[in-house]
């Protein structure tokens, strides 16, 4: 099954005109593709280049639903409130109404999951749950009515809420995430899925159930998961320039998330990677930003992946317009999407940009490849 995410550049207030509408639903129908033989598509959403969203239906008929494909959580949930603010945004978000439901079951167990940004909190319910013409009868998600704890990044985009991708030890409350729900009921070809994220404004896509190898160049580097809740896989070093900073990397993991945006990492890390660059923070910016004019001559940063104490591990290289955020630069001052987080390294939609990422569920390792969007773009920006 695939899933295209289709760039399409509108400001801030444009969005909110489109999405505070009627006709964002009618737009959204009108994007569907027909079935292919390589299986059926639908078009979602890339926000200014800094969120990528996918439309689900939740319902009977069904609500449509702007939702990240998130691998760094594992359950579905939707708004059934307006989030609290003053965004002009405010009244953008879909709905979803479980009395207008034919298909809705009750269940009312409480709900609260906690991101990195703050939590999140409703009650569970169950209904028909539909995407990239995959149905999933019966699921059982959260209804959201408490969402302050994501604050103005969500307010402020198409967004309405998040589809889990990650393991079943993730999921919250005794929920089955959505993935294990389509390998019971034989939905999908091979457990499998691969995000397709382009810049630019080309075309993005996830697929799932197999890969597409057009996307990407080479062969597969296959990495064992380090533990199967997240998509983590051992971090052997980290170098800047060819030359490794920090220590025993090989104890740490690296958590591949395509619901982060930016690289994140320890702040002793982050603050040694901007020095070896030549970056400083910009407060105007809110970023680590090198002078534009020496992007071309600032050493590279590797992650060497997988391996643990026993093995050498593999490279996966990013070179600073790799890493740029051409939205967050200004004038003479080139923003980089590297920030400080409070855990281990997060490679985020950078990352999945320059590399075409498979998630084998079935085997529990990731695929990593050259991705053909990589290869084909000047720089890389956040999504």
């Amino acid at each position: 099954m695939r899933i295209p995410l289709n760039r399409q550049e509108r400001s801030h207030e444009e969005w909110a005109k489109v999405i505070q509408t009627k006709s964002a639903i009618h737009e959204l129908n009108a994007m569907r593709l027909t079935a292919s033989q390589e299986g059926h598509t639908l078009p979602v959403h890339d926000f200014k280049d800094t969120l990528y969203t996918c439309t689900i239906t939740v319902g009977t008929p069904g609500t449509p639903e702007e939702v990240i494909f998130d691998t760094g959580s594992s359950n579905l949930w939707v708004p059934n409130r307006q989030p609290q603010g003053k965004s002009i945004l405010d009244k953008g978000k879909h709905l979803y109404d479980h009395d207008k439901s034919s298909t809705y079951k009750a269940n009312g167990k409480k709900f609260n999951i906690q991101y990195g940004s703050g939590p999140v909190a409703g009650f569970l319910s169950m209904d028909a749950v539909n995407f990239g013409g995959l149905t999933l009868n019966n699921y059982t998600f959260a209804e959201i009515n408490e969402m302050s704890g994501l604050g103005a990044s969500y307010v402020q985009s198409p967004m309405d809420g998040i589809l889990g991708m990650a393991f079943d030890s993730l999921a919250q409350d005794g929920c089955i995430t959505p993935m294990s729900a389509l390998v019971r009921a034989g939905e999908i070809p091979d457990e499998v899925f691969a995000f397709y994220l382009a810049p630019d404004g080309k075309s993005s896509e996830l697929v799932v159930g197999d890969v597409d190898s057009k996307h990407y160049t080479g062969d597969f580097t296959y990495i064992p998961l380090s533990a199967v809740s997240y998509w983590q896989v051992h971090l052997n070093s980290l170098k800047v320039g060819g030359k490794q900073i920090g220590g025993l990397f090989k104890t740490q993991n690296a958590f591949v998330d395509s619901g982060t945006s930016f690289l994140n990492g320890p702040m002793a890390d982050v603050q040694a990677i901007g020095a070896a660059m030549g970056a400083k923070f910009d407060e105007k910016l809110g970023l680590l930003a090198l002078d534009c004019d020496k992007v071309a001559s600032a050493p590279s940063v590797t992650f060497t992946l997988g391996g643990g104490w026993t093995e050498k591990g593999t490279d996966f290289t990013l070179e600073a317009k790799d890493v740029l955020v051409p939205q967050y630069s200004s004038g003479e001052k080139c923003g980089l999407a590297i920030m400080p987080g409070g855990g281990p390294w997060i490679l985020g939609d950078v990352f999945m940009r320059k590399y075409y990422v498979k998630f084998d569920w079935k085997q529990k390792r990731i695929g990593v490849a050259t991705s053909t969007a990589g290869v084909s773009s000047s720089h890389t920006v956040v999504v």
